[in-house]
């Protein structure tokens, strides 16, 4: 409730007690460093977020956070070879190949994001996170049919996504607005 309304420094201060209470907790661990991120402190929300990583090594909220982190820091090369890492110490995770995509599509490389994409939905054909992704990549390359087509795919799985269902009442009155929320964003799990 804190971080949603912007108050980062009681999110922290609850966040931190969690992470005490349950030390093992990743989601605990992710949580803590996005109030450090949004506070100013990108150092000790990488180093918090590294420390969920440890916990858990397929944590993509953490995986995310850090790679946002070093991209924000202009470290891109660096948060490219940690995703790309991820993606090879665990292929089958799908997760891994849409938090690639996102720094692919982030970083212009809509080929490479389509590409992992594709790969996600190999290993899960009805992702909705990897459906509205390439949905908004079929919409950033004009090819709009297939993107409706991608975000009707990702709405008959995960029916609630307000911002996903407003792209595509838009398009279906021939208007564009807006981008798909990120695969990980600044959501709080736990």
């Amino acid at each position: 409730m804190y971080y949603r309304s912007g108050n980062y420094a009681m999110a922290r201060g609850e966040f931190h007690r969690a992470a005490i209470n349950d030390p093992y907790n990743a989601d605990y661990a992710h949580n803590l460093a996005m109030a450090m991120r949004r506070q100013g402190d990108p150092s000790g929300a990488e180093q918090t977020l590294r420390k969920a990583l440890d916990l858990d090594p397929g944590h993509q909220p953490s995986y995310h956070g850090l790679a946002l982190i070093m991209k924000e820091q202009g470290r891109t090369a660096e948060a490219q070879e940690l995703l790309s890492g991820w993606v090879a110490q665990q292929p089958y995770a799908h997760q891994a190949h849409v938090e690639m995509a996102w720094l692919q599509r982030e970083t212009g490389d809509l080929t490479g994001a389509q590409a992992s994409l594709r790969q996600a939905l190999q290993i899960k054909p009805n992702d909705p996170i990897a459906t509205a992704h390439l949905g908004q990549i079929y919409q950033d390359t004009n090819q709009p049919q297939l993107a409706q087509a991608m975000y009707r795919k990702s709405l008959a799985t995960k029916f609630y996504q307000p911002e996903l269902q407003a792209r595509l009442a838009s398009m279906d009155h021939g208007h564009s607005h807006g981008g798909v929320q990120t695969a990980g964003g600044a959501m709080l799990h736990g």
